[in-house]
């Protein structure tokens, strides 16, 4: 399993939010929030979807899926959007590829070896999935790729 590490620079994001958890009651409102998601993206033409959870690796958790603007445009932004902005960031980045049931297969992976390779959460940022707009209708296949971006310390 390979990782790269970027500095992400600051960003804003436009999308749709919702609490979840794991558990002995699941609440999993992210294939909503990305369904939700897509239609505004394409109508707004953007070339990738950015989902964010917070806190990175918790059983319970806020999670929000839209896009990404150079600024807040409240033009864009939609009745029950919610807008967030974030500073820059150094990330652990790992690419997962392949149909979108296998994605919790690769996180249980992906902290395996991060721990493994000492890295530490960066407390208080956001852990970021980040998929291209041309991977729009392959979830369900081996082709999908998602970037999945840990914040490290």
């Amino acid at each position: 399993m390979e990782f790269k590490e970027l500095i992400k620079s600051s960003f804003v994001l436009v999308g749709y939010s919702a609490p979840g958890k794991w558990g002995s009651n699941i609440v999993y409102p992210i294939p909503e929030l990305w369904e939700k998601s897509y239609k505004f993206i394409s109508e707004n033409n953007a070339d990738k979807i950015v989902g964010v959870c917070l806190p990175p690796r918790s059983d319970h958790y806020f999670y929000t899926c839209g896009m990404e603007i150079d600024f807040v445009d409240f033009h864009k932004v939609e009745k029950g959007m919610t807008i967030h902005t974030f500073p820059a960031q150094k990330y652990v980045v790992y690419k997962h590829i392949g149909h979108v049931k296998n994605i919790p297969n690769s996180y249980g992976k992906l902290w395996k070896v991060f721990d493994q390779e000492g890295y530490r959460i960066r407390e208080g940022m956001p852990e970021i999935e980040i998929v291209e707009s041309n991977m729009f209708g392959k979830e369900e296949t081996d082709e999908y790729v998602m970037e999945i971006w840990i914040p490290v310390e």
